[in-house]
């Protein structure tokens, strides 16, 4: 490879398609290739680890696996994903697409970009939103990496803080209504506010909103308890700010979330844009 006199070697190597392992004085170079399709791989299989990868690369090479050889591997695959990363910011930011309302205000063509002269439908746009307890993470895992990632899917843990303290008794019990509440009462998803705190797990879950299309709009993480008020209220409340007037939003447990939002802090706000909380068609 040719080094230009100014040039780092990394440049040099990345100018014919190759990513060294370290960033002063690479020894050994991956393909870009490779790392693409390791990529891939991920995306599709999370489980497929690098010490695989590496493995199979040096059973192409007809070469013996070292564990130093997964550990140039991991070292040449973070800092591509860093440059992906990067790249993917520096695009969204020169087509205006990027900050934190982007998912909601435009990720889906179908929802949100009108047409001239287009008749005002009623509800203007359909989302639902649920819980998920399957993206656990252990409290303490991870600590040896500083690194924080950046996401503008993801609503910022204090500002689903701000709504921990709206709603302190599950809907239909602090104050009875003379309405119908069985569904509420008898529909076991919406006694989750009721859960005690989870102190292994430093994540339980994650909290998502998404346009009738599957487009993901909003995530929320749920920290150490299990599908707490608070979440879907914070989805609520980014879903109003962004989206306005006459909007849809489903729910499993769409009884309890409509008297939940009405007694917090959005009740009026959500009156007044004529939100509309529905159950989910299963």
């Amino acid at each position: 490879v040719i080094q230009k006199a100014d040039e780092s070697a990394n440049a040099a190597l990345l100018r014919v398609g190759l990513l060294g392992c370290s960033p002063s004085q690479p020894r050994i170079a991956i393909r870009l290739e490779c790392l693409e399709l390791y990529h891939q791989i991920r995306c599709r299989q999370s489980s497929f680890s690098l010490q695989a990868m590496m493995k199979v690369l040096c059973a192409l090479q007809n070469i013996t696996y070292t564990q130093h050889l997964r550990s140039q591997l991991s070292a040449a695959f973070d800092i591509y994903l860093n440059i992906h990363r990067s790249v993917h910011m520096s695009l969204k930011q020169a087509l205006g697409r990027d900050g934190p309302v982007w998912k909601l205000r435009g990720a889906c063509p179908a929802c949100a970009f009108e047409q001239p002269d287009e008749p005002p439908l009623n509800p203007a746009r359909l989302h639902s939103m649920d819980g998920n307890q399957s993206a656990k993470r252990l409290d303490g895992s991870g600590s040896a990496d500083s690194r924080l990632f950046h996401s503008d899917y993801f609503i910022p843990h204090a500002e689903v803080e701000r709504f921990k303290d709206d709603v302190r008794d599950r809907p239909g019990e602090a104050a009875r209504e003379k309405r119908v509440t069985t569904c509420t009462d008898n529909w076991t998803a919406a006694k989750a506010v009721e859960e005690n705190q989870i102190q292994v797990f430093e994540q339980t879950g994650i909290f998502v909103m998404a346009c009738r299309h599957g487009f993901v709009e909003c995530i929320a993480e749920m920290k150490r308890s299990g599908e707490l008020a608070k979440y879907g209220l914070a989805a609520v409340n980014r879903l109003l700010d962004v989206c306005g007037q006459d909007q849809a939003v489903g729910h499993d447990v769409g009884c309890a979330s409509k008297k939940t939002i009405a007694s917090s802090s959005l009740g009026k706000e959500a009156q007044e844009k004529r939100l509309k909380v529905v159950v989910n068609a299963f």
